[in-house]
């Protein structure tokens, strides 16, 4: 019997020690909730997380008793790493923003609360966004790029990312990387702003082109620019090329169309010199009359004019 004793003497201490170091435990755990409650109420987040995270831990091995701990703790925590990106995210900090709302989609993962990821996760490409457009705005392209870049490794599609490296590189002049990009961002849903950035740069080609007599590069470029979006400029390029490299059925059709879209335009004697060249060249003497007539009292085109309505082609 004094042996048996001994043994129900014995486990009651030890039953009576594992309650005392669980009160401490429970105790411990609740002591750093509290302070982290209050570094949440202070603003001071870091300091508010690194309590519930200990309190967590502590607590996940104290059974029920401190199953209100850890439930309240991951509610918090996700939270508060959302909380501390905005808040370093309104401070330009943009590095350590996304760092600690990539911390708050991964703990909002973990514990379960969609709702905080898909925020901070939306909130991670605003960020990159932001921070690729301010590069933008600074001048410095290739570091607008890579932020870019960075919005495309979350979220390939993003239609956005590829036009903002699309004016990077159209701004280092680079018009393969920035044609590319553009291409890619019509793909992705920004057809009315990537086409007119195309655009722009197969007309600013075409210019060039002509002006250095290159009428085949010009004629393609600036018929690819009007594929992207229409433009009188682009038509002009187009038919003054056509007609340099002795295309008149194309020159013709499209100088016509430079006049139906600028029926005001000051260089309209200019097209009318000539689409009357292009018909004289196709041996319709009638149009080439018509147009020739029309510039009769343009002082540039005079003296040709007359030349042609009354010696040459002798007009009616």
């Amino acid at each position: 019997m004094k042996s048996f004793g001994k043994i129900l003497a014995t486990f009651a201490i030890l039953l009576f020690s594992a309650i005392s170091l669980n009160a401490q435990d429970i105790a411990a755990a609740t002591e750093l909730f509290n302070s982290g409650v209050n570094a949440l109420n202070a603003k001071n987040y870091t300091v508010a997380l690194d309590n519930f995270n200990k309190a967590l831990k502590m607590a996940e091995g104290l059974g029920e008793e401190g199953a209100a701990i850890v439930k309240d703790s991951k509610d918090l925590i996700p939270k508060l790493y959302l909380y501390s990106g905005q808040d370093l995210a309104k401070a330009n900090k943009a590095d350590d923003a996304v760092e600690q709302l990539k911390k708050a989609t991964d703990a909002a993962k973990l514990y379960g609360n969609s709702e905080i990821e898909k925020e901070a996760s939306e909130l991670i490409l605003k960020v990159l966004s932001a921070d690729a457009g301010q590069y933008f705005n600074d001048t410095m392209y290739p570091e607008a790029i890579e932020a870019y870049k960075k919005v495309l490794a979350i979220n390939p599609s993003n239609g956005a990312a590829y036009l903002g490296i699309g004016m990077a590189e159209t701004k280092l002049n680079n018009e393969a990387g920035a044609v590319a990009a553009f291409t890619k961002a019509i793909e992705l849903g920004e057809k009315e702003s990537a086409s007119k950035q195309l655009a722009t740069i197969y007309l600013k080609k075409a210019s060039a082109a002509y002006g250095a007599k290159g009428f085949a590069a010009a004629l393609e470029s600036a018929k690819k620019s009007n594929e992207y979006l229409a433009s009188s400029m682009a038509l002009k390029l187009a038919g003054l090329s056509a007609s340099n490299l002795k295309k008149y059925d194309e020159a013709i059709a499209i100088l016509n169309a430079y006049l139906v879209a600028e029926p005001n335009a000051t260089d309209k004697d200019n097209m009318y010199y000539y689409l009357a060249g292009a018909f004289e060249a196709k041996a319709n003497v009638a149009k080439a009359c018509e147009f020739y007539k029309k510039i009769l009292a343009n002082p540039t085109f005079k003296a040709a004019a007359e030349y042609k309505v009354k010696t040459q082609l002798k007009c009616k």
